[in-house]
């Protein structure tokens, strides 16, 4: 392919202790930072100044990403729509939300996979593979077809029908392991034995996804740097389980801010649907602690690890976390829908993680918000989609 890694990459370094590294793959992250156990992601310098072409979507933005080119299916370009009616509700200035659910599969995951196709035809990879039981695994099956590279994506048996159809649909192959563990210590056995190229994280504690794959969320922040000029809303809530989005997202703006562009980013929020993050930021929990708790009904954030990667998104950009329990999942589905957006539960949390917030006073009144929208509602597993069609019925 012509997959020729950007020039204007200077070099990787650790978001932890700040080593630098020759670009290359850190699948486990910061080799440093690994053999002390302080598990921790790499990232990229730039130099120079970059171009926004005037081509559309996520490639607009390529002379900022780790490869100029890529395989592409018109990713990237998503709308942000305004949402008044909540917001008057809210007592909020402003309410927006960024569409990402609009995306060629149907999810944010499509900004990260033509970055890892890129650099999988970039060193002759014939194989890329990822652990997902949802969106990673649909979107990473879609851009392996369209590249012509073989994909295996390892899940667990309860994966729902629709996904496992979008994603043996592709011509790629479904692997299906006991728990998510297994997933992770089979990755991470046929990456080193088989030269597979990892689309996820398989280590615990965990590091982000793939740092090439990663660079791509950077392009929200740059779409809504476009959108919103200097005059950005204040705070921006992301659904979070590993931190990949508001990482990659946190990274543009900072990017945006070095160069001038932007003056302050809003503050990230991060929410989830039982307590990590939360209790990092409160002092109460290590990044690298296990946290117990449910999230059946919201598998693509669910999970009991978190990373310092999100930490530090929320830290320095002066945001907070907060939980949404699996009892109050379907009403944040209804909440949204009745607003014209009917979405995946992990991604209508949001909205019950805003009403918390604002209840609270911890978003002030009178404030403007951003949510992220990161995929639709056709993604609901039967069970959300039961409790919807009771709960409708009985009102």
């Amino acid at each position: 392919g012509d997959q020729i890694m950007n020039k204007r990459i200077q070099n990787m370094y650790c978001i932890g202790c700040g080593q630098e590294y020759t670009p290359n793959d850190y699948f486990q992250g910061c080799p440093k930072c690994l053999a002390k156990g302080t598990n921790s992601s790499v990232t990229f310098k730039y130099h120079g100044k970059a171009k926004t072409s005037r081509k559309f979507g996520m490639l607009k933005f390529s002379d900022r990403l780790p490869y100029k080119s890529f395989p592409t299916l018109g990713e990237g370009g998503t709308p942000v729509i305004s949402l008044e009616k909540l917001a008057k509700k809210l007592n909020l200035a402003s309410l927006y939300s960024k569409n990402e659910f609009q995306n060629p599969t149907g999810s944010h995951k499509d900004r990260m996979n033509p970055l890892i196709v890129a650099r999988a035809m970039e060193l002759g990879k014939e194989v890329v593979a990822a652990a997902s039981s949802g969106n990673e695994g649909v979107s990473l099956a879609a851009y392996a077809a369209l590249a012509g590279l073989e994909c295996n994506i390892i899940s667990t048996a309860n994966i729902q029908t629709g996904w496992k159809s979008a994603i043996v649909s592709t011509g790629a192959n479904l692997i299906i392991k006991e728990t998510s563990e297994e997933r992770w210590e089979y990755l991470a056995k046929m990456v080193e034995t088989e030269g597979w190229y990892p689309a996820t994280n398989y280590i615990t504690p965990p590091v982000g996804s793939n740092c090439f794959g990663l660079q791509g969320y950077k392009t929200i922040a740059f779409e809504l740097v476009e959108f919103f000029g200097n005059n950005l809303p204040e705070y921006m809530l992301i659904p979070v389980a590993r931190g990949d989005l508001l990482y990659g997202i946190y990274e543009g703006f900072c990017e945006m801010k070095q160069e001038g562009i932007i003056t302050c980013m809003p503050k990230l929020v991060a929410i989830e649907p039982l307590p990590r993050l939360e209790k990092i930021l409160d002092k109460e929990a290590d990044y690298r602690d296990l946290f117990p708790g449910q999230y059946e009904l919201t598998e693509s954030i669910g999970g009991n690890t978190a990373t310092l990667q999100s930490k530090i998104a929320l830290e320095n950009s002066g945001g907070m976390a907060v939980s949404i329990r699996q009892d109050e999942v379907v009403s944040t589905v209804l909440d949204f829908a009745k607003h014209g957006l009917y979405l995946e539960s992990s991604s209508a949390i949001v909205v019950g993680g805003l009403k918390k917030l604002c209840d609270q006073k911890r978003i002030p009144s009178g404030s403007s918000v951003i949510l992220v929208a990161t995929s639709g509602g056709s993604k609901n597993g039967p069970d959300i989609v039961d409790a919807i069609i009771r709960v409708t019925a009985s009102l």
